[in-house]
């Protein structure tokens, strides 16, 4: 019997030595020990990884690119990981390199923004500088309204105003073309625009590895007159006429040079020497943060308020998100504030509350989802839309015209 136990007890340690617990076990294949892994960790540390799409059915997507992964190149597994997590349907959960990405793509010198009518060119190439502003048609032959769709499938999105302000920087590597099927592998790439006098011309783009994209001479878009409400800083003040102030929130962080309590001082003094009727708060290219840390200036705008006949307007749009739309939804609550501007690139309730891990063979650096967040409850929309809605013209901001805060102004 004590020879039986020992054999025994020697088989189990044997067993255990070897691995046969419910780790991952080596497959010789470090691209496959990645997709293991990456797979495995958000299926076990995502909130809820299986809440847009069946357990099987993204399994089967992952078991498709283990099938071909001995053939792919490290592009080919890296735009395969952002083709998982797009199925997802969490724009917080995503993945980028850990360092220059540019040493393992190519990057392609151009950018190219949304407006009401259409994609038009932001960034180019400097020999190609007169072709800035104009309206881009396609991507070799491809239209650009096809462009978008096959590019859903590499971002992490939850409305079409995140995956319009994401597009850009997707689509603008040689390898995410290939992936995507817009170009063939190691095929010339060309924009076609539209010019100012209605006359369609192709404008070649040539891809740039890492030492390259450092040394390129690039041009960018300049309006004819930037507003005084454009971005800058993290946090400021202006008074835009002797009863309107205008706040701009642009980040939620600390201001390093100024904490968020001593700005509020700030705004408090400013708004016991006036009495401003109108107060306009501009989280409009507020992508997140800590929410809380805009709680001071709250305080001092929902007491103000309760001593003054006060109208409060909250600017939105596709480039707030995250925390950004928790601060838009607290100046509604807390000051009773009107939504106004475009979609929020954030969804209303959803996932977030980052945490992270990188790839142990690859310099892949993947974030995911731990907390679900109700903040609006039974709200079903895909974004947080505004009780009025201003149109995004090219024309206005060519022209430096703010139509957010012209539509205020107009109408107050």
């Amino acid at each position: 019997m004590k020879k039986l136990i020992t054999l025994v007890l020697m088989l189990c340690l044997s067993i255990s030595l070897l691995g046969c617990s419910k780790q991952e076990v080596s497959t010789n294949n470090p691209k496959l020990d990645d997709l293991n892994m990456f797979y495995n960790t958000l299926s076990k540390n995502h909130k809820n990884l299986y809440a847009n799409i069946s357990k099987e059915e993204l399994e089967t997507e992952k078991n498709k690119i283990g099938e071909n992964i001995e053939t792919m190149s490290d592009s080919d597994f890296y735009y395969s990981l952002r083709h998982l997590l797009s199925l997802v349907g969490d724009a917080h959960t995503m993945l980028d390199y850990t360092n220059a990405k540019y040493s393992y793509l190519h990057a392609l010198p151009f950018a190219i923004v949304k407006f009401d009518d259409g994609w038009h060119l932001m960034i180019i190439n400097d020999e190609y500088k007169d072709y800035l502003g104009t309206k881009v048609l396609s991507i070799n032959d491809i239209p650009m309204q096809e462009v978008v769709e096959k590019a859903k499938s590499i971002i992490s999105y939850e409305n079409e105003a995140w995956l319009e302000t994401q597009l850009s920087n997707a689509i603008n590597f040689k390898e995410a073309l290939e992936y995507l099927g817009i170009i063939n592998i190691d095929e010339d790439i060309y924009l076609t625009i539209e010019t100012t006098d209605a006359s369609i011309i192709q404008i070649p783009i040539i891809p740039l590895t890492e030492e390259e994209v450092q040394q390129a001479q690039l041009a960018w878009y300049e309006r004819k007159q930037t507003p005084i409400t454009a971005a800058q800083e993290i946090y400021r003040y202006l008074p835009l006429d002797d009863d309107t102030l205008f706040i701009q929130y642009n980040s939620c962080q600390e201001d390093p040079n100024l904490s968020m309590k001593d700005f509020a001082k700030q705004v408090e003094t400013e708004l016991s020497s006036t009495t401003y009727n109108t107060i306009i708060i501009d989280l409009r290219y507020n992508t997140g943060g800590n929410s809380s840390i805009i709680n001071p200036l709250l305080n001092v705008l929902k007491k103000y308020q309760m001593k003054n006949n006060t109208q409060f307007y909250t600017l939105i749009g596709s480039s707030t998100f995250s925390s950004g739309i928790m601060n838009s939804i607290d100046t509604i609550e807390e000051l009773n504030s009107t939504l106004l501007g475009s979609p929020s690139g954030g969804n209303v309730n959803g996932y977030g509350e980052l945490k992270y891990f990188t790839l142990e063979n690859t310099p892949i650096t993947v974030s995911y989802s731990t907390k679900y967040f109700e903040l609006i409850k039974g709200y079903e929309k895909d974004s947080l839309y505004p009780d009025i809605s201003i149109p995004q013209s090219y024309e206005n901001f060519e022209n430096g015209v703010d139509a957010e805060i012209q539509w205020i102004m107009q109408n107050k």
